[in-house]
């Protein structure tokens, strides 16, 4: 770990946001939400309508895996198609998702798996959440997620829908709620191999998925970073990161 943190230490949190705004998933993420014209600070009587996209984010984010493409591509993807959508309720929302998915190119497995994970939703949607009490308290928004798929907390898909809300939120609400330290990072294939580069490991067994998970919240902790934060930086730098000795 030494290593990395060394390679990793001139970057702060400040940087890692930076980052984070030049994600093409965020920059989709904004163009969309400026389509949509939204007053900011936004009006009481569009609370509904950001709610409703709020909820789409999350919906979009669950069933973002085993893609068929960039997922950088399928969010500009994503982005403009929902441009000048509206729907009313979960039914309507539903609809249009299902269009959505039979059009896309990017997210073209797994549809039917796909559209009974966003029926689990139904509940969620309709109980109007308070989104921007959910961006203030993005543990909350993970916890009652797991719950709903019936995840850990921790699972890929959960986290990476709290990163993305909060790509959405950002830009809707017009500030900045840093993510909670105690998220985890999505373990993906790309920090399986950094941890094995600078770890000199194999992640191969069950065992070691509990190992990488303490060599990234224990990198975090010493560079000051959140994991969620992190993960901009990690993905920045991937490719120096695993080629250079």
């Amino acid at each position: 770990m030494k290593n990395l943190k060394n390679k990793l230490k001139k970057y702060s949190l400040k940087d890692a946001i930076y980052f984070e705004n030049q994600d093409r998933q965020f920059l989709a993420l904004k163009k969309l939400s400026l389509s949509l014209q939204f007053s900011l600070p936004y009006r009481e009587k569009e609370a509904a309508k950001i709610s409703n996209f709020l909820f789409l984010i999350i919906a979009n984010s669950l069933i973002c895996y085993q893609l068929s493409g960039k997922g950088e591509d399928y969010w500009e993807e994503f982005s403009e198609f929902f441009e000048n959508k509206t729907f009313k309720n979960f039914q309507e929302f539903f609809e249009l998702f299902e269009n959505f998915l039979a059009k896309t190119k990017n997210n073209k497995r797994f549809i039917e798996t796909k559209l009974k994970r966003i029926k689990k939703l139904e509940n969620f949607y309709n109980s109007k959440k308070d989104f921007e009490n959910y961006y203030k308290n993005m543990k909350k928004l993970a916890l009652d997620l797991s719950k709903i798929m019936n995840q850990k907390i921790e699972a890929k898909t959960i986290v990476f829908a709290v990163k993305m809300f909060s790509y959405w939120a950002r830009n809707t609400f017009n500030y900045l709620e840093y993510f909670p330290e105690n998220l985890m990072i999505p373990i993906d294939s790309r920090l399986e191999k950094l941890f094995e580069k600078y770890n000199n490991s194999s992640s191969n067994s069950k065992k070691n998925k509990q190992e990488i998970k303490t060599f990234y919240i224990n990198l975090s902790k010493k560079l000051k970073i959140p994991l969620l934060h992190l993960d901009a930086i990690l993905w920045l730098n991937y490719d120096d990161l695993i080629e250079k000795n």
